[in-house]
Order: structure tokens, then C-alpha cells, then sequence
């Protein structure tokens, strides 16, 4: 249903020396683009924490490493027909409350965000612009990280376009939140090739910025269907991996961590994303490096050295 982040597709030499950021031959997300990066520091912190509590942890995914050869060693163990993984003797599958819990997100009792086609003058008019005839890209439903960044980024981007706007600058600061979650959305959570972010999660956008929709409503169904689909298509010969495969990776290694490997660190972050991350560089546990070592390491996973129930499910 979607396409974009950074994205590189080279033949997987021997695992020997490989650098996990390049070496893949499906094509995800495996950089973080600076300018979401430079755009997130742009926010006061008050600002910061209004995304946090309708993002989540998902704003928590600009200070991961991705890690594709991870991911793409996964890829041989999925069943597209029983939507699982079979490691070994394990069988498991990412689940509502897992996605839930890494990323803070609650989804019992509310319904699952659609995302919905807009025409470019409902796109445009929604984020405060004045119809543009010269942005082809909206008639193919997406837009570009540079267009959203230069017109909601800075400070002084509302004075610079001024011309563009058909809204206040107080309401266009607002805009910018909005503009900001469509563009991590895009790129990090739903990403398409090309770094196009799709139009249509305008409408996601929009649930979770309504205060009255975002109480009924939740986008952590929506991950995980995009997930499921992602590794499904990539089986079948897709080569764009339009999932997020940096919450994938996150759901992975935290199985990979048994009770014994976790450390003190987990009671000092409620971020899971964070929490993960930061114990990914602790010397207590060494994780391989290259698709074939990965391969290799989950085919030997046995009932004894996997995390079969995160810990910290019941306490979120």
C-alpha cells in the first residue's frame, strides 16, 4: 500500500568484514535522514513532548542503528502462510501487544486508523498550503522530505513562503507538528522507495492530532498489518521492504535478550526503543555481524536461549 527512506541494494558478499548499513540485498531503511533528525532538534521541548505523547516511542526511532542484515537474515525463517517465524525449534510472530508496548502506544478498545487517498488540493489545504498545479508528485500520492522540511522546518520558513500559505503563522506553528509526524510516518514507520513519504497517511496524521479521534482511535494495528505484508512480499520476490523494519529489528533483538543478559538499564528507561538500543552496546551481549552469521545465529535458537514474553508487558 506504501513506498522511501535511504535505501541501498548491493549483492551480499561473505559475511566477512561486512558493513550491516549497506550489505543488503532487500532494499529498507538504513539510515536515519539527518534533516528528520535536524528537524526533531528544531522543536522546544514542550513541542517535543506533544509529538512524544501522539508519537510514542516511534520518535524514539531517529537514535536507533538500523540494522538490515538482521532483518534480512529474518526474512529466511518467515512462513507467509501462517505469518510466523520458525527459528529453529521456535516459532514466533510480532504481536499487537508487543508493538504496543514498544511503542507506547495503547490499542485495546479503540478502532485501527485507515488511511485514506487525498486529492492535492485536501493534501495542500490541510497543512495550510494554497493549491499548487506544479507538485506532480501529489497526483502519484506522495511528497518529498525536502518540500515538508523547507516549508515547516525553520523558524522562519513561514516568512520565507509566506506567498504559499493560505493560514496564520500561529496556526501554521501547529502545521509544523503535524508536517513533522507525516514525515517520520513516512519515512521511519510506513517507508516507500525513494524516500517518498505517502500521502496517504495525511489522514493517520490527522486521527492522531484530533483530540477526540486520537482517544478512539490507534495506528499500532496499522504497523503491525504493514509488517506482516512487508515480510510477506519480500518472500514472494518484492524487493522494497515497506514495513518498518527498524521496529522489527527492535521486536527481534528483545527476544534475543534472555533474562540473564538483562541488565539494570531496563529499570531506568520506560522507552523501550531506547532501552533496547542502549543495551545492544553493552559487552554482555555480542550480536553477529552479516546476513549469513545471522542466519546462522537464528537457526540455532532453542526454547532455552530465547525471551518468549517480554518482561516489562504487564508494567508498561
Amino acid at each position: 500500500m506504501f513506498r522511501s527512506a535511504s535505501l541501498v541494494a548491493v549483492p551480499v558478499p561473505s559475511s566477512k568484514g561486512m558493513d550491516p548499513l549497506i550489505r543488503s540485498k532487500v532494499l529498507m531503511v538504513v539510515k536515519i535522514p539527518r534533516k528528520l533528525i535536524k528537524w526533531w532538534k528544531m522543536f522546544s521541548s514542550l513541542e517535543q513532548h506533544e509529538l512524544m505523547q501522539k508519537l510514542g516511542t516511534l520518535t524514539s526511532l531517529l537514535d536507533i542503528t538500523p540494522r538490515p542484515d538482521l532483518v534480512e537474515a529474518m526474512l529466511t525463517y518467515w512462513d507467509p502462510q501462517n505469518l510466523i517465524f520458525r527459528f529453529g525449534e521456535c516459532e514466533m510472530t510480532p504481536t499487537l501487544a508487543e508493538m504496543s508496548g514498544l511503542t507506547r502506544l495503547s490499542y485495546i478498545g479503540k478502532d485501527m486508523i485507515l488511511p485514506r487517498d487525498h486529492s492535492r488540493t485536501r493534501f495542500l489545504s490541510d497543512l495550510g498550503l494554497k493549491d499548487n498545479k506544479h507538485l506532480k508528485c501529489l497526483e502519484q500520492s506522495w511528497i518529498s522530505l525536502d518540500y515538508l522540511f523547507s516549508r515547516f522546518g525553520p523558524q522562519e520558513s513561514f516568512d520565507i513562503f509566506w506567498d504559499e500559505f493560505c493560514t496564520t503563522k500561529a496556526k501554521w506553528q501547529r502545521r509544523r507538528l503535524e508536517a513533522f509526524s507525516l514525515a517520520l510516518l513516512g519515512l521511519l514507520v510506513f517507508p516507500l522507495d525513494e524516500r517518498h513519504i505517502s500521502t496517504c497517511l495525511q489522514s493517520v496524521v490527522m486521527s492522531l492530532f484530533l483530540e477526540k479521534q486520537r482517544k478512539i482511535v490507534t495506528v499500532v494495528p496499522m504497523i503491525l498489518v504493514e509488517l506482516y505484508r512487508a515480510l510477506s512480499e519480500v518472500r514472494g520476490g518484492v524487493r522494497y521492504f515497506e514495513g518498518s523494519n527498524l521496529l522489527l529489528q527492535q521486536w527481534m533483538i528483545e527476544h534475543l535478550h534472555t533474562t540473564s543478559l538483562l541488565c539494570p538499564i531496563n529499570c531506568a528507561l520506560r522507552d523501550r526503543v531506547v532501552c533496547i538500543e542502549c543495551r545492544m552496546k553493552s559487552p554482555k551481549f555480542t550480536y553477529p555481524v552479516g546476513v549469513t552469521v545471522w542466519i546462522e545465529f537464528l537457526g540455532l535458537r532453542t526454547n532455552g536461549n530465547v525471551l518468549w514474553a517480554y518482561l516489562w508487558m504487564i508494567s508498561w
